[in-house]
């Protein structure tokens, strides 16, 4: 059983049921089925192996990774926004022989001097290619994304049928999901995360409303009121965002709401425990994992919990362990290999993934983390964390968004320097945060250096680029 399989079931067990809206758009199980065997008969015709798409969110996306799926090929799955270096490196890495793409990106594209295999487009998949049959073996692999996580050297991750079929079971089972939801889904499908929840509600036979992204908060709210939503995926800082816009009833919104789910990045405390009052019908969910290793825990925020900063416990058929502060997983989630980086396979040991993350499990086997441990900061010998400093400057009701890292010292090696994002009304300064750190941080931990930015650099999932911080 895949992907395909589920979709198969339920375009027989709910033909006429609406299974995507985006936008103006929507399409039935039934025609969704019939959409993508159309692209995999197209699909057949190429004699490839791995096939790169690169588009945004849009149900067009959805049929034709479907598709792709379906044909036996493998998926290399590409951010819209790619620089040309990296997309060159990955093409040459993936061996793909095809590209696939939405309108938008097409012309983007061509203008990549080094590409020299075919490019096609989504919405001309149909007259671009004929209805011949030539099936390939069993391909295991069902689609790969290359990763860098928060740094620079990005690394390809096949994540294979068997992988997607037990994350997806887990999230079923642990979470609750069923065909009587409807699902908010304004993340990148091109990331495991949104890619994970479209999984889910296709395997269940639910109604996913798309978006294209997450930007307009005061769109996702009147989508969730529009369908009577009943679960809404967002990363930490669009959650936050609701809680710092004014003159908005969220209780209203999410009066429906029987799931929040985010992921592993650190929620503010005050983020999870504002959901706790808004969610009077529901719970706030998070959970933490990898690319790698995706949805590897799994936290249920219940009302009366008292564990508000942990990622929760591994999920079902998961191990966790660590290792000098450093977090491993075990599991039927994790990949037994990285796509030809033998450097990188040195993270994996007997089953084990080392993933670089720093954390602890409390007397409950509740885990907690801390940052990653590229990230730790030395400032005259003293280890600092990152996250330590940010959760503190976060309490601070008119910042929207703030990064800690260290900078060169000639008489500490490094001192601590803020990058910090306040809303558009605020009048804070420097000195404001500067007194704040003082009476809730210890005096190593005090920054040297504030500035005030417009955005912090992230991945499209929220994680931090701190690679690029200066």
């Amino acid at each position: 059983m895949n992907i395909i399989d589920n979709l198969e079931n339920n375009s027989k067990k709910f033909p006429n049921k609406i299974a995507i809206i985006f936008e103006e758009q929507k399409i039935s199980y039934k025609e969704l089925h019939d959409e993508v065997e159309k692209i995999c008969l197209k699909i057949n015709e190429l004699d490839v192996e791995v096939i790169s798409l690169i588009s945004e969110n849009s149900i067009l996306f959805i049929i034709t990774y479907l598709g792709i799926i379906k044909s036996s090929r493998t998926v290399h799955i590409v951010h819209p926004e790619i620089s040309e270096i990296n997309f060159n490196n990955q093409i040459k890495s993936s061996n793909s022989q095809t590209i696939i793409c939405s309108e938008n990106i097409f012309h983007n594209i061509l203008k990549f001097s080094k590409i020299n295999i075919p490019i096609l487009k989504m919405s001309k998949l149909k007259e671009q290619l004929k209805n011949n049959k030539k099936y390939l073996k069993k391909n295991e692999v069902a689609h790969l994304i290359y990763t860098s996580g928060t740094t620079s050297i990005p690394k390809g991750v096949g994540i294979t049928h068997n992988m997607l079929n037990f994350t997806t079971k887990n999230i079923i089972d642990v979470l609750g999901y069923s065909s009587s939801d409807i699902d908010i889904l304004p993340l990148p499908l091109y990331h495991s995360f949104g890619l994970g929840c479209a999984y889910t509600s296709l395997t269940v036979g639910s109604t996913i409303i798309l978006h294209k992204d997450a930007s307009n908060l005061e769109n996702l709210l009147n989508s969730i009121k529009k369908y009577n939503a009943t679960t809404f995926a967002a990363i930490p800082t669009t959650l936050t965002k609701f809680l710092k816009s004014k003159n908005l009833d969220l209780i209203n919104y999410f009066s429906n709401i029987r799931l929040i789910i985010t992921n592993s990045m650190s929620i503010p405390k005050t983020t999870v425990q504002g959901y706790k009052e808004i969610l009077e019908n529901g719970n706030l969910a998070t959970y933490y994992g990898l690319t790698e290793a995706s949805r590897s825990t799994f936290m249920i925020f219940q009302k009366n919990s008292s564990r508000d900063e942990s990622v929760g416990k591994s999920a079902p058929g998961v191990s966790i362990k660590i290792d000098s502060d450093e977090i491993w997983i075990k599991g039927q989630n994790v990949i037994s290999k990285y796509w030809k980086n033998e450097n990188a396979d040195k993270n994996i040991i007997e089953g084990w993934l080392r993933t670089g993350d720093t954390g602890f499990l409390d007397n409950e086997n509740y885990l907690f983390l801390k940052g990653r441990k590229d990230d730790i900061i030395n400032i005259g010998g003293e280890k600092v964390l990152p996250f330590e400093i940010e959760e503190v400057i976060k309490q601070i009701p008119e910042i929207i968004d703030v990064a800690a890292f260290g900078i060169k010292n000639e008489i500490f090696g490094q001192v601590i320097k803020l990058h910090v994002v306040k809303s558009k009304e605020s009048n804070i300064d420097k000195s404001k945060i500067l007194i704040h750190c003082m009476k809730n941080l210890e005096k190593f931990k005090i920054p040297n250096k504030i500035d005030f930015v417009e955005e912090i650099p992230k991945t499209s999932y929220g994680k931090v680029k701190r690679f690029m911080l200066k």
